[in-house]
């Protein structure tokens, strides 16, 4: 269950939002702009290039256990 405390340490779950950003974690602050990419394929090399440094970012915690539920008020919002 999301809700767990240790389970963003196997969470591989990635959300697209229907205006293009790509959410790293249903309940974080912000997504990652990827319209802009999705246009044409040929820029599938930078698409690929800009998800795998976002994952990089991608943070250890929800902080779910601290109140903070991130921008995310309805999870259908982003296809949760």
């Amino acid at each position: 269950m999301p809700y767990e405390k240790d389970f963003c340490a196997s969470c591989n779950r990635l959300r697209v939002s229907a205006i293009g950003n790509l959410h790293l974690c249903l309940f974080g602050d912000g997504g990652v702009p990827l319209r802009d990419l999705l246009a044409s394929d040929a820029q599938q090399d930078e698409l690929q290039a800009r998800i795998a440094y976002s994952l990089g970012q991608k943070k250890q915690t929800h902080f779910l256990h601290q109140g903070n539920t991130g921008i995310t008020q309805n999870l259908s919002f982003i296809g949760g």
